[in-house]
């Protein structure tokens, strides 16, 4: 007699898990194309057309139609966060470390076309994120003020003030035909001095060559 698999037995078990982990991911990624397409009015319909998947299916693995939402948009955040990580990783200058990625952010049109189109059309949506976009810049400066390389008062007043001219200058990048890149590097430059860097630092910081990185 032929011994049969047991139906819950842990390999299809893992089986079943990285199924479903697929269709998870898939939705996901359509959830961002229609996002970047049609904006925050897309409807739940439009996701399931792009998706190939049927309504019923979507909402077994998200609840609402927001959350499904929210969890594109922050997928698009992490997968960049990620991108941007294992380009500075042989970086090792602290005020480098915290720099390069402001810039590379401004160049996510060129880098990630779908994050910077999902950014430019929910830019409504974008101050619900605000906390997780500028969470990793902050804790970066607040570390950088307990080590004394940069010496400010006033630290969170300084950094909501950085961060709303870096909040400006991206939305300049994804939304204005022609812009170019060498602006958002000025208006870094301009903002580096309200954390307390001199004018030949935050020149040299927001001008230098950027590491090699693939789009």
């Amino acid at each position: 007699m032929v011994p049969t698999r047991r139906i819950n037995s842990p390999v299809n078990v893992g089986r079943k898990s990285a199924y479903v982990a697929r269709n998870r991911a898939a939705l996901i990624r359509s959830t961002q194309e229609v996002l970047a397409e049609i904006g925050p009015g897309a409807t739940i319909e439009q996701v399931s057309k792009a998706a190939n998947l049927s309504i019923t299916t979507i909402y077994q693995h998200f609840e609402t139609k927001e959350l499904l939402f929210e969890t594109a948009i922050l997928s698009g955040m992490h997968e960049w966060q990620a991108w941007v990580d294992s380009v500075i990783a042989e970086i090792t200058d602290p005020l480098e470390e915290l720099v390069i990625p402001m810039r590379l952010l401004m160049r996510a049109a060129e880098t990630h076309p779908m994050l910077a189109q999902m950014a430019a059309q929910n830019q409504s949506e974008l101050p619900k994120y605000r906390s997780q976009i500028s969470s990793g810049f902050a804790q970066h400066v607040r570390e950088l003020v307990e080590k004394k390389i940069l010496k400010i008062d006033d630290l969170e007043i300084r950094i909501a003030s950085f961060f709303a001219i870096g909040l400006s200058a991206f939305t300049s990048q994804i939304l204005i035909p022609g812009i170019k890149s060498s602006d958002a590097d000025k208006a870094i430059e301009i903002g580096l001095s309200i954390l307390g860097i001199s004018e030949a630092k935050s020149r040299k910081l927001a001008h230098a060559k950027l590491p090699e990185y693939k789009k």
